[in-house]
């Protein structure tokens, strides 16, 4: 189909051109040749009138026109893509469609197993792709790539719109038979003992040191560095060393595994969990359906 002189299905190529800046791994999202791409490339130039992508040195780089349409191509395609999925009204009994939620394992383990549940019951033909939390996670709903971000709400981007999930609370957690379980945790205790840490990704330094240094002016003594929340307590087992965990997280593990769990020794802030997704997927139908799934899971656990 053409539109002022641009066949659309363009379009598409030219996000993924753009968003790559080249050619073989565009031709790979694609499902293209890469001379198949190069010619796509050619017929954009032509149309717009301008390189869109030029090479500097080993890589391509995005001319300002380049730079001019990235965002507004994009947020086309997903308009487009909401067109489409409410071409017919969502009926969850019927309905085939993959969700797809950005979320750390901590929200992996505590909602999401039962949110897995609700929608297997519910919409029998749908399902759920989890993809890891990144350093620039609340990027990925910007980008459409994602339609469902559940992380801490400070992390969430104002121009999207998000709706708080369900709160929690940070706790000190040991091994059950660390010495330093038997007597009233203090603060000295817990600036001289050593911790394990999580650390995701591109993030320089362990997750919660942020809020330690900003507020209580030093850093943790590092036992251990994981590299997500749910391994964190198996390093502490036959170890003096302690760690800070969302509570609902360490009480669940607690289940399971020699763990004594106490107070922080300083008033902390709850964290609230929420859900975002991006401004031109509002009104889809489907996934109205799916935020509201959301919702009503967390409310069923923890009420």
């Amino acid at each position: 189909m053409r539109f002022d002189g641009l066949d659309l299905n363009l379009l598409v190529a030219l996000d993924i051109l753009l968003t790559e800046q080249n050619i073989t791994k565009a031709s790979e999202k694609l499902f293209l040749s890469q001379p198949a791409t190069s010619a796509a490339l050619s017929r954009l130039r032509d149309y717009f009138e301008d390189e869109l992508l030029i090479q500097v040195g080993r890589s391509m780089k995005r001319t300002p026109m380049g730079e001019h349409l990235a965002i507004p191509v994009k947020n086309l395609l997903i308009q487009t893509r909401t067109i489409l999925n409410n071409k017919n009204k969502f009926d969850p009994l019927t309905a085939e469609r993959t969700f797809r939620i950005m979320a750390t394992d901590y929200t992996g383990t505590i909602l999401l197993p039962h949110l897995n549940q609700q929608l297997f019951q519910k919409a029998p033909f749908c399902s759920i792709e989890q993809l890891n939390a990144t350093a620039d996670a609340e990027k990925q709903i910007h980008k459409g790539t994602v339609d469902i971000l559940l992380l801490p709400k400070m992390n969430l981007l104002d121009e999207h719109p998000s709706e708080d999930v369900f709160h929690d609370e940070f706790v000190c957690v040991m091994w059950a038979k660390n010495p330093l379980s038997a007597k009233e945790f203090t603060l000295n205790d817990y600036k001289n003992a050593k911790h394990v840490v999580t650390r995701f990704g591109n993030y320089n330094t362990p997750m919660f040191d942020h809020w330690l240094v900003r507020n209580l002016d030093f850093e943790r003594k590092i036992g251990y560095t994981a590299v997500n929340f749910t391994n964190v307590p198996f390093y502490l087992i036959g170890t003096p060393y302690i760690a800070t965990m969302h509570k609902k997280l360490a009480l669940q593990c607690a289940e399971y595994l020699p763990l004594h769990i106490c107070n922080l020794p300083w008033e902390t802030p709850k964290i609230t969990m929420s859900m975002q997704w991006n401004n031109y997927q509002a009104n889809d139908s489907g996934l109205i359906w799916f935020r509201q799934l959301i919702c009503e899971t967390a409310n069923m656990i923890f009420k």
